[in-house]
């Protein structure tokens, strides 16, 4: 699924949670973020990556994103990932 892709099919489902990959093709997840965000501002949004760019991290968890999860990653984490922003 492409970042465009992503957003549609969040305004059609509107998940409770969203997993989303940071690099996309077509629109990246920081720029799906902002859009899910500006449709959705109680959207939880985790982020998978393998950037290790704090920056674009930071970029993403202050336009809404929950929270990120580093690849590689284990089940127990993504469990604990989901587990806690469900909670809140």
């Amino acid at each position: 699924m492409d970042g465009e892709e992503s957003i549609f099919m969040y305004k059609e489902i509107k998940p409770d949670l969203i997993l989303l990959d940071l690099a996309m093709p077509k629109k990246d997840g920081l720029t799906v973020v902002k859009e899910i965000i500006k449709f959705d501002p109680n959207a939880k949004i985790i982020l998978i990556t393998t950037n290790d760019d704090q920056k674009i991290i930071k970029e993403c968890l202050s336009d809404g994103a929950s929270s990120y999860i580093s690849k590689p990653f284990g089940f127990k984490v993504v469990l604990k990932g989901i587990t806690d922003i469900l909670a809140k």
